[in-house]
């Protein structure tokens, strides 16, 4: 296996880490909700985006996406149609499932959560973009 630079030590820009966390991430809201960058670095792209819950409701609907400009604008890293329902309680998981354009093309801006429709019971996460460095 060959990693970047040619040795066979894996360099560190090889590897998922995280790259934004958004706490306490309100999902009654509808409005932006911004991720806070978790280091230095310009390019990156997303490979898994997880929401666990640190606090829930029973809720009926809950839907919306990550995109990468303010009021739904820029790309959608997660499309607008990502059900959150699963975060009922403290504990519960939502893996979100990534947009086409994660893989096509580099991203540089610090993503916010944008619900389409908020949740009908006061639910809380913590959500975390993990991702490979492209710098």
């Amino acid at each position: 296996m060959a990693f970047s630079g040619g040795g066979l030590m894996p360099n560190f820009h090889d590897m998922d880490r995280l790259l934004f966390v958004a706490r306490s991430a309100n999902f009654q809201l509808t409005t932006d909700q911004a991720f806070t960058k978790i280091g230095t670095f310009t390019n990156y792209m997303p490979t898994v985006i997880v929401a666990l819950g640190t606090s829930g409701a029973s809720t009926v609907a809950c839907t919306g996406g990550v995109y990468t400009g303010a009021s739904k604008a820029g790309s959608a890293l997660v499309a607008a149609a990502q059900s959150w329902i699963g975060l009922s309680a403290a504990g519960k998981m939502v893996v979100s499932a990534l947009a086409v354009i994660t893989t096509t093309d580099v991203q540089t801006a610090t993503p916010n959560l944008s619900l389409t429709v908020g949740s009908t019971g006061a639910v809380t996460a913590d959500i975390f973009i993990f991702g490979t460095i492209l710098d």
